[in-house]
């Protein structure tokens, strides 16, 4: 037989088992999954072979092991003998080689346990996080770098059931190369695979009127059979392969040594070092995109009014400021010497050209989301404590987190960027945003509204005075409405809301209209549109919520952004409003 043979059913294997580009390497795969239309199974985990003997190993006839071996699952030595408890591949048939794994396995009946190996998850400080489907991910809270190791580490395959579960555990590529540099170790796929055909015309010839037969050849073993039974008659062709496949040889430390990258920034000549970027007093610009990597994520705190971020005392960015609508300024040498290699490299894929953050600047001036949302937070806040003042005229008492959910004096202390509801509100807003996103942002800007509370409103205007069978049916929104409604008569009229409520009470009109008050109704038609799908009468809905904004869809047509903005400071004037005018009654 050739050296080069391979059966129709398993020629995929001769293929390089890696492109050397992809930011994942699999290192353990178990699966019963057909392939190209071949039904069969395959089995594959990761050796670490010294480089010295990689060629060798890689041409040796018969390869060598394929399975993670142990002394195990369960203890199988003698009373007085040390039980060892390593894990590892066998090396070259015939010899007493083995050859270090960075897996660790074992079987139980019908259960494959396949785990990531303890050095290797400590060695670089590694830590599960656990998802759905028994998929696992580690780690590496340093960085953060998230999903080094990923998968499912249990495969369980049940005693005479049709069964297309499948394990595989994929690795990133830096992490692997970094420590089979530190091992002084090429990875190799050690793997077993059989699978079953009908249309491979070369087994005539190779079995030769055999009805089976194997053949030692370079890196693999390979066994092939004409089976002839009464569950094989539709595959009777049987082929199965042991061997070793090159994975990679490192070449580098990309974790252990990971330097600053030498990167040039828009405006400059050179590569910026850390050395040079502490010597040179330079600031670069970037787009506030950067932040939408971070604001998804719990463990980063993003500063929006500076445009900074923190990592749980890992580390931080720091003397950074926001230009215009939506850039950054951002200190280069802060930036070098407070944050690791690869959070500068996520800076500089959105720098940008000090020009293009002028020009944002000269055309917004420093009116940003971040801004916006601060001003949206503080009008909201002065209703609220308006309303509480009101509640303490009245003798009733009502605190303003009664009446609105937020306190204050707790969203200072925390900061309110802080705070898991206001948060989302200062969230990047781009220009070219979609009407996805511009009804998702109206949602979380009209749930800041939703916090204002039904049962102390209630209070308020029973106690002013209005029979409870005519709010019986009145929600937060609509009480409000009716207090600014009673105040608006009170400043027409001179009054006093509390000391002459018996008067404006009979005066009041619950149909009477507020302007202040349109565009909070057609924020709530937006939310309403955003939960549903857009069909003819959600078009016509968007539409009148739209025009309360004076938003005109044709301005729309490169992006929602600026419609965003407009909402929020409508809302901001409409909110501020309200508070004045329940301060002056």
């Amino acid at each position: 037989m050739k050296n080069d043979y391979w059966p129709k059913s398993l020629a995929h294997l001769s293929a390089p088992y890696d492109d050397g580009i992809s930011e994942e390497v699999t290192i353990a795969e178990i699966s019963n999954e057909p392939y190209m239309g071949y039904k069969g199974f395959k089995e594959v985990s990761t050796a670490l072979i010294p480089l010295d003997e990689l060629e060798s190993v890689l041409n040796v006839l018969g390869g060598i092991g394929w399975e993670v071996n142990s002394w195990g699952p369960h203890p199988c030595v003698s009373e007085g003998d040390t039980y060892n408890t390593s894990f590892w591949v066998d090396g070259r048939h015939g010899t007493d080689e083995r050859f270090q794994t960075i897996l660790n396995s074992w079987t139980v009946h019908d259960r494959i346990v396949m785990l990531p190996d303890n050095v290797l998850l400590m060695a670089y400080g590694l830590t599960p996080r656990y998802l759905q489907n028994g998929v696992v991910c580690w780690d590496d809270p340093q960085g953060p770098a998230y999903d080094v190791i990923r998968g499912k580490t249990l495969i369980h395959f049940e005693m005479g059931k049709a069964n297309s579960e499948s394990l595989i555990l994929r690795m990133r590529r830096d992490y692997l190369e970094d420590y089979c540099s530190l091992k002084g170790c090429a990875a190799v796929a050690v793997y077993y695979e059989e699978r079953y055909s009908a249309d491979d015309a070369s087994f005539e010839k190779a079995l030769a009127g055999e009805a089976g037969d194997s053949f030692d050849l370079p890196g693999r073993k390979l066994g092939m059979a004409l089976l002839n039974d009464e569950y094989s008659t539709l595959n009777p062709q049987f082929s199965r392969i042991w061997g070793v496949r090159h994975i990679l040889t490192p070449s580098k430390r990309p974790v252990t040594d990971a330097a600053d990258p030498e990167l040039i920034w828009p405006g400059d000549t050179e590569p910026m070092t850390s050395r040079r970027a502490a010597r040179e007093h330079i600031y670069a610009y970037c787009s506030d995109e950067v932040l939408r990597f971070y604001e998804q994520k719990e463990e980063f705190t993003v500063y929006p009014e500076s445009g900074g971020v923190a990592y749980s005392g890992w580390w931080g960015t720091s003397r950074t400021a926001r230009i215009g609508r939506e850039h950054i300024k951002v200190e280069l040498k802060k930036l070098y010497e407070g944050c690791p290699p690869h959070v500068i490299a996520q800076w500089h894929k959105y720098a940008t050209p000090e020009s293009v953050a002028t020009k944002d600047r000269q055309a917004h001036g420093n009116q940003n989301i971040a801004t916006r949302a601060r001003s949206l937070i503080d009008s909201y806040l002065e209703l609220t404590t308006t309303l509480e003042y009101l509640s303490d005229k009245l003798g009733l008492g009502s605190t303003q987190e009664e009446i609105g959910t937020l306190d204050c004096d707790i969203v200072s202390s925390v900061g309110w960027w802080n705070v898991p509801e206001l948060k989302p509100l200062a969230h990047v807003v781009r220009l070219d945003a979609s009407l996805d996103h511009f009804l998702s942002r109206c949602l979380c800007i009209f749930k800041i509204i939703e916090g204002i509370k039904p049962g102390p409103l209630r209070n308020i205007v029973l106690r002013l005075g209005l029979e409870k069978s005519k709010i019986r049916e009145f929600k937060s929104i609509k009480l409000l409405g009716t207090i600014a409604q009673l105040s608006q008569i009170a400043l027409v009229q001179d009054l006093d809301l509390v000391d002459d409520a018996a008067q404006i009470v009979n005066s009041w009109n619950q149909n009477t209209r507020l302007p202040e008050f349109d565009r909070i109704f057609a924020l709530n038609g937006l939310r309403q549109i955003q939960a549903h799908a857009i069909g003819s009468d959600k078009e016509d809905q968007l539409d009148r919520a739209l025009n309360a904004f004076g938003i005109d869809v044709k301005e729309t047509r490169t992006g929602w952004g600026k419609s965003i903005d407009t909402v929020y400071d409508m809302l901001i004037e409409d909110l501020s409003a309200l508070a004045l005018l329940l301060s002056h009654a």
